[in-house]
């Protein structure tokens, strides 16, 4: 059990928290904490946007096999979340999918749900472009990427 650097006790994920693809969706399960909440009880708007980046970072690596921070090949054009319900602390689903790809930008489509999976608490969308970090400029998405993003995202058609 990996010991939380914020706490003097050691914690594991619950049973229940498996990643992995359900309905067309890359889900990963999350215990919402304390510091995810304002004075209020509910998650700060901010903190969506970090789940967002969570999510999107263990599909990237799930897609390209790489697991550096320099592996990331790509930096955030945008980013918009629509709040629909309140969340606390609370065990959530952080769902993630490969949206539209364009030439050099692609979409990753969120949904943030309570743990049963039927409550709809947040939708998003984050438009990132494939940026190549020595030159510093953008790269197309090679066809050998797209084919990878259908493996991966789509494994019923394989």
């Amino acid at each position: 059990m990996p010991l939380n650097p914020l706490h003097s006790c050691w914690m594991s994920e619950p049973a229940h928290a498996v990643y992995g693809w359900k309905d067309g969706w890359y889900v990963v399960p999350h215990q919402v904490v304390f510091s995810d909440v304002d004075a209020y009880g509910h998650v700060n708007n901010a903190v969506y946007f970090t789940y967002f980046e969570t999510a999107r970072t263990l599909l990237w690596q799930e897609i390209t096999g790489r697991r550096g921070p320099r592996d990331i090949g790509f930096i955030v054009a945008r980013a918009e979340c629509d709040f629909r319900q309140q969340v606390g602390m609370e065990r959530i689903e952080i769902r993630v999918r490969i949206g539209e790809m364009r030439t050099t930008s692609l979409d990753f489509d969120y949904e943030i749900r309570r743990s049963d999976g039927q409550h709809l608490a947040a939708t998003g969308k984050v438009i990132v472009v494939l940026f190549d970090w020595e030159t510093q400029s953008k790269v197309p998405i090679s066809d050998a990427f797209r084919r990878r993003v259908e493996e991966v995202c789509n494994p019923a058609a394989f």
